[in-house]
């Protein structure tokens, strides 16, 4: 009888239910809004103190932590050398070759190019916070 009132009055009575529908329909707009609000509730659990930054007195801090002057050190060292690695180089052009093959060669719709344009932001995510270590005068 619950079942019955709660579908009757256009609501969903389980999460198999929510996902069923959400599966049938072909409103691609609202399915990405459901997405983006899904993935941010389930898995926006660090905050911005919780990653590597440097905080306005030009300290490095790591999970709202100041790191050491040697913690630093060894992190500028171990960025240096992971950045001048042949590995580095060789996954970085892999991953440029995948996201460009995704998305010019294998992409038939627009969620496709909007993923790899996602991807390239990932990838200069990281490529930046490297750098950005790598060059640390701290």
């Amino acid at each position: 009888m619950r079942r019955w009132l709660i579908e009757k009055l256009g609501g969903f009575p389980d999460l198999d239910a929510a996902i069923a529908q959400i599966k049938a329909t072909d409103d691609v707009e609202r399915k990405h809004q459901l997405l983006t609000l899904a993935v941010k509730k389930l898995f926006n659990t660090i905050g911005a103190d919780d990653i590597l930054r440097m905080n306005q007195e030009g300290q490095w801090m790591f999970q709202n932590r100041p790191l050491t002057p040697d913690q630093v050190r060894s992190l500028r060292e171990e960025a240096q050398f992971f950045m001048n690695s042949r590995l580095w180089r060789y996954i970085m052009l892999d991953v440029k070759y995948q996201l460009n093959k995704k998305m010019f060669e294998e992409s038939s719709i627009t969620m496709d190019v909007m993923w790899g344009k996602l991807m390239l932001y990932l990838n200069d995510i990281i490529r930046t916070r490297i750098e950005r270590m790598k060059k640390s005068a701290h």
